[in-house]
């Protein structure tokens, strides 16, 4: 809701000529607003939240009706992620450089799932944000890489590991 409110502020000052759609992303465990959003209903229902990604694990999120109506003025969507495509997440996004924690994993596993179903296409600009740092929850990061193998100190032994 403060990033519509933020976009509406950019349009105002006439910084930007066409309103983005929001898209909100919730994991499948703490997924009130979602819930509401596809219910078409302002009301948000408590959930009894259980997600690895803590930092948006909440029962009833503040500001949610502003989060369904942002959703909705922008012709966007929700989005609801399961801790399996978070961790797939973790992952994807340590593959190029960027360690993010499992809330901020869960935008881009967000974008993922919406170019699977088609809410989005794969030309349309997308902004995703991430602003947790994935060393608030190691363990998370820790389910998401395979264990690494333990060899023999050898060039043969490296070879054999990384064909």
């Amino acid at each position: 809701s403060g990033i519509h409110k933020g976009f509406k502020d950019l349009q105002a000052l006439g910084w930007l000529p066409d309103m983005p759609r929001i898209f909100g992303v919730q994991a499948a465990g703490s997924a009130a607003i979602a819930n509401a959003f596809y219910a078409h209903t302002e009301k948000i229902k408590p959930v009894s939240a259980n997600t690895l990604a803590d930092s948006i694990s909440v029962d009833l999120p503040r500001d949610g009706v502003r989060a369904v109506r942002a959703a909705t003025q922008t012709n966007g969507s929700y989005i609801i992620v399961s801790d399996a495509g978070i961790i797939k997440a973790i992952a994807s996004l340590g593959k190029v450089g960027i360690f993010a924690e499992p809330a901020g994993a869960a935008s881009y596993a967000g974008v993922v799932k919406a170019l699977a179903e088609g809410k989005i296409e794969h030309d349309d600009p997308v902004l995703a944000f991430n602003t947790g740092s994935g060393l608030k929850d190691i363990s998370a990061a820790m389910r998401a890489i395979p264990e690494a193998p333990v060899i023999e100190p050898s060039l043969e032994a490296v070879k054999r590991v990384i064909k």
